[in-house]
């Protein structure tokens, strides 16, 4: 566990990361960033931030195959192989920090790391963005995914070449309680300071017939009332700056796009959906994002009534 010594005692509000956060790790590039900005939020807001290594075993096979003894070796050998892949991510982090605590554990990765998520009782997990693509979602190395699909506290997935701690957010608003969730998150992360977008995405639709307003005044004319809404529930701090956006077409393709020209450091959504299983078999905006972001992405949670459904079929 990782504490910020010349931090310690300063009283700070409470945020997301109030109860700490673990950092999901395999030791390599793909979670470099996930590493330093862990770091870096563990420093700012006075939390710990455990560094945490999941070593999957071997499946056990009859008497014609594997035999017990040989996996337990095999996986020996990959757990020392993952604690020099985690001194190296040392070296290449943060090289001038002596003390590097972390730990390694032997289970199936999303569920080890949300019940050691569960047992520290952290507020946030981090991740690496990782693979993306066919090949990744065929042979199940979308962990990102496959945590915030089964996640009960946010999820935050950073590239690689992630560092710092954000200032600016871009929150995808559909008024419900999970993108609502979501946009507190996002907040809580800036940590009293930045720039938070509120945006509300809808399809192109045809004006209605005999209204001369451009399109773009019509939409907005009943939306940004429901942003300042959404704003003046989550009550931010005198150094976060509110900006309402209202964008027109596909969800993802659009905040992406959004992200993108105004270089905004991460994308928070709801992981929420018509149902779990819709959720996880067609794809959502949250699904999309991580897919295809560049940027820090950050998913709240679904809703509690939701929570246990989603956890049950994004673990299977």
């Amino acid at each position: 566990m990782i504490r910020s010594p010349e931090l310690a005692g300063v009283a700070l509000p409470p945020n997301v990361a109030s109860r700490g956060v673990i950092v999901a790790t395999d030791g390599s590039q793909d979670s470099d960033g996930a590493v330093r900005v862990g770091l870096a939020l563990s420093r700012r807001d006075n939390v710990p931030m455990t560094l945490l290594s999941v070593v999957e075993p071997l499946p056990v096979y009859d008497a014609d195959g594997i035999t017990a003894f040989e996996v337990d070796r095999l996986t020996s050998i990959t757990r020392e192989s993952r604690e020099a892949a985690m001194r190296a991510q040392h070296d290449r982090t943060h090289p001038g920090i002596h003390e590097w605590p972390y730990t390694i554990e032997v289970g199936e990765r999303v569920r080890t790391i949300l019940t050691s998520a569960d047992r520290e009782a952290a507020s946030l997990v981090i991740v690496g963005l990782g693979a993306h693509g066919v090949t990744a979602r065929i042979f199940r190395r979308e962990t990102a995914l496959r945590l915030i699909r089964a996640a009960t506290v946010p999820v935050l997935a950073v590239p690689t070449y992630g560092w710092g701690v954000p200032h600016s957010a871009l929150v995808a608003l559909d008024f419900t309680r999970s993108s609502e969730d979501a946009a507190r998150a996002a907040l809580d992360l800036l940590g009293g300071e930045g720039t938070l977008y509120l945006a509300h995405v809808t399809p192109r639709v045809p004006i209605p017939q005999g209204d001369s307003r451009p399109w773009e005044e019509v939409v907005a004319s009943g939306i940004v009332p429901r942003l300042e809404s959404v704003a003046r529930r989550l009550d931010p701090p005198p150094g976060v700056q509110v900006e309402y956006v209202t964008l027109h077409g596909e969800p993802a393709n659009e905040l992406l796009a959004f992200a993108d020209q105004f270089k905004i450091d991460l994308i928070a959504a709801g992981a929420h959906g018509r149902s779990a299983l819709g959720r996880v078999m067609l794809g959502s905006v949250s699904s999309k994002l991580v897919r295809s972001a560049q940027c820090w992405v950050l998913v709240a949670p679904p809703v509690r009534e939701h929570a246990e459904e989603i956890r049950r079929i994004g673990s299977a």
